[in-house]
């Protein structure tokens, strides 16, 4: 069938560097709010507006995320950890 996009070499190679990229990107992000998140903590969050709970659900959440970035960064290693539940707070998983 010729209809619709149609593998290639290029076009893989777009997609797998376009992901590949994106998860980079985003774990230097997480490390980066981890940093600052270690700066305020959760009294900074509660200070911002946030409620106590919800404070320590960021924390708590962003933390595991840091440490999921330190593994993908090869600088921790961890334990078979359940990550996205872990987050479902922050995403509205259930």
């Amino acid at each position: 069938m010729s209809a619709g996009v149609q593998p290639s070499v290029g076009g893989i190679n777009s997609q797998v560097a376009a992901m590949a990229i994106s998860l980079r990107d985003d774990f230097q992000r997480i490390a980066n709010f981890q940093a600052w998140l270690n700066t305020v903590g959760s009294a900074g969050l509660v200070a911002l507006g946030f409620t106590a709970p919800d404070a320590a659900v960021i924390v708590s959440s962003m933390g595991n995320l840091a440490t999921l970035s330190a593994i993908y960064q090869g600088t921790a290693t961890g334990p078979a950890f359940n990550y996205m539940a872990n987050t479902e707070p922050l995403w509205g998983g259930n």
